[in-house]
């Protein structure tokens, strides 16, 4: 107990003295997408995630590329506005919380 205390220790100190870059970084949408997609997969295949929620969640993706190709369609451009990329980030925000959400109540439960 001790031993796992002092080795918190000496890591807190020792990071407290690393310089800190506050620069995060940038995901485009499509990114967001894939990563996303990537932790649905790892959080069913690791049992965090049943098949029904993992389907769900796949499925609001694939409504997040539907929409992004009709934002695209619209405007007959590949770019995306800025309002369209706030709102297609704001629904994967939504996203990305349901995950967590839901991973988070596998864990309580257990």
């Amino acid at each position: 107990m001790k031993s796992a205390l002092l080795s918190a220790l000496a890591l807190t100190l020792v990071l407290s003295f690393q310089p800190v870059i506050a620069k995060g970084k940038v995901w485009t949408v499509e990114a967001r997408q894939a990563q996303l997609m990537q932790d649905i997969n790892e959080g069913q295949k690791g049992s965090q995630l049943t098949k029904k929620e993992a389907d769900r969640l796949r499925s609001d993706l694939a409504d997040i590329s539907r929409k992004k190709k009709k934002f695209r369609n619209k405007s007959n451009t590949t770019v995306l506005t800025a309002e369209q990329k706030t709102e297609l980030e704001g629904d994967l925000n939504t996203i990305s919380v349901n995950i967590k959400k839901l991973k988070l109540e596998k864990r309580v439960a257990d």
